[in-house]
């Protein structure tokens, strides 16, 4: 059993350690796999503007609201990572991990 605890809390501290960059990936990931949906929203509330506005709204939306959503949620999501118990932190980011490839999986994104 100490063995597995040791396991554990070592894979914690690794994923401790690389915290920010494991929320960004799971935010990039997300952003990727459901990011047709918000195109297609964004789509249908511009639709009965002028083309240039559309435009406008596609550029702003793909070009600012993705990196702005990037750039907010990352840290955040990160810090409730970072309120996960040192020994099951490992365990739980490979489960969101899991979680988002069967949500892309459903979506016929693999």
């Amino acid at each position: 059993m100490d063995i597995l605890n040791e396991i554990l809390f070592r894979s914690g501290h690794l994923a401790l350690r690389h915290l920010d960059a494991i929320a960004l990936a799971l935010i990039a990931t997300l952003l990727v796999i459901y990011g047709d949906d918000i195109n297609r929203f964004i789509k249908r509330q511009l639709r009965p503007y002028h083309r240039a506005i559309r435009l406008l709204g596609f550029v702003l939306m793909c070009a600012f609201g993705y990196g702005a959503m990037t750039v907010f949620l990352t840290p955040w999501l990160a810090y409730w990572l970072s309120l996960v118990s040192i020994q099951w932190l490992a365990p739980f980011v490979l489960g969101l991990f899991l979680l988002i490839g069967w949500l892309a999986e459903r979506k016929h994104q693999v």
